[in-house]
């Protein structure tokens, strides 16, 4: 098949992921049905490893956002061709990796085998791993990148779009995209997010109305390495791609 499907989503946060957008993506999948499934990082939120954790979120339970990760992606990668499923570690997963080299024995101990217990769930899923690494991390599926996210702020998609050229990324919550002058199009988007987007951390912070609900997919050429990439989006909990159909 010279064109594949593929999805790439972001950003599910583990226990505080939102349930209705969710509920969404999966109904999209079943129609959409791709051969290529893309995470794109930040599956579990892992507060409590988080530098400048207050004594309370320390003392906070991680099991349900765990939980919530791992029934998420058995789902997300039971579609997809085996082979053609990639995960990105963000940089919420990548807390994890941290606490497993920390020298605090105990915590290491435990986040040693919650990585182990992870790594395995991906390679029974037949999943790719990609780290999360300015170089190391970036996926290429034709002239399409995908990566987790390096920046922030208003202008994050106009600074992968300098680095990387035409890439989708998560990290920023945000659907946002910006082309680069060129004489072949090369563009950044940001894919909007899965989890909630009113959290405490944010609650006083304007700035953060800019998130939105989404996802992207399209489809890759496998012998031009073409490709074309769509948003799904909702207002007020009307999805793009539902009316389309």
């Amino acid at each position: 098949m010279t064109w594949q499907r593929f999805i790439f989503c972001s950003d599910l946060h583990g226990d505080r992921q939102d349930t209705a957008t969710v509920k969404a993506l999966f109904r999209f999948l079943v129609e959409w049905k791709p051969e290529i499934v893309i995470f794109g990082g930040d599956l579990v939120d892992l507060r409590p490893l988080r530098k400048g954790a207050g004594a309370d979120e320390k003392r906070e339970s991680m099991r349900a956002d765990i939980d919530a990760g791992r029934e998420f992606i058995d789902r997300l990668f039971s579609f997809g061709k085996p082979g053609a499923r990639y995960f990105h570690d963000g940089n919420h997963d990548h807390r994890l990796t941290e606490a497993a080299e920390s020298s605090d024995g105990p915590l290491a101990d435990l986040a040693g085998i919650g990585l182990r217990e992870r790594n395995s769930q991906l390679k029974r899923l037949r999943a790719h791993v990609l780290p999360y690494h300015k170089r190391n991390g970036v996926l290429r599926i034709g002239h399409l990148k995908t990566l987790h996210g390096f920046f922030c702020g208003v202008f994050a998609a106009r600074q992968h779009a300098q680095v990387y050229g035409s890439v989708l990324h998560g990290h920023t919550h945000v659907i946002d995209e910006h082309p680069v002058p060129g004489l072949e199009r090369r563009v950044a988007r940001s894919v909007g997010a899965l989890c909630l987007l009113d959290m405490d951390y944010n609650s006083r912070s304007p700035n953060t109305l800019r998130q939105a609900h989404g996802w992207a997919y399209g489809c890759v050429n496998s012998k031009t390495g073409n490709f074309f990439a769509h948003q799904a989006e909702a207002i007020d909990g009307v999805w793009n791609w539902e009316i389309a159909q």
